[in-house]
């Protein structure tokens, strides 16, 4: 049986889900099209999909926290308590090491035969990954309740 505590969330927990859900469809679009195929790199047609998938993020992100601290105005403006700052600063370490292994692993396609914007690709995708990583651990401490 779930407790009804558990299916209620914080604003902090939302803003990470809001976060999570967000990045994967608006990156996920742009990843996926240019592993299908649908749009080759490096062309126009890749810059501008990039940037309607950014502006995408900007416009889901800003709505849907509105929304969410609208619903939840107490708990938006609230100053982050002990344990929120304790669950941010964990999850960012988190993402800080992928990052990091990110950013080290750029080594193999800098020394294959790609181009700069293949290179660029994948510095993207490292960023995307840290912020996917970041925002779950949010989502698992908040949970579990660290």
């Amino acid at each position: 049986m779930i407790s009804m505590d558990r299916l209620t969330m914080s604003f902090r927990e939302i803003s990470a889900w809001i976060t999570l859900i967000s990045v994967l469809i608006c990156f996920g679009v742009y990843f996926g099209s240019l592993v299908t195929g649908q749009v080759h790199a490096p062309s126009f047609a890749t810059l501008h999909l990039l940037l309607v998938c950014v502006g995408a993020l900007v416009v889901l992100q800003v709505g849907l926290h509105a929304v969410a601290a609208r619903l939840t105005p107490l708990a938006a403006r609230a100053v982050r308590d002990e344990r929120e700052q304790l669950i941010q600063m964990r999850a960012r370490g988190l993402g800080y090491y992928v990052l990091m292994a990110g950013v080290l692993a750029l080594t193999i396609p800098g020394h294959m035969e790609g181009s700069k914007i293949d290179l660029l690709n994948f510095a993207l995708l490292d960023v995307v990954v840290a912020s996917l990583v970041v925002s779950a651990a949010q989502i698992v401490m908040f949970r579990r309740g660290v």
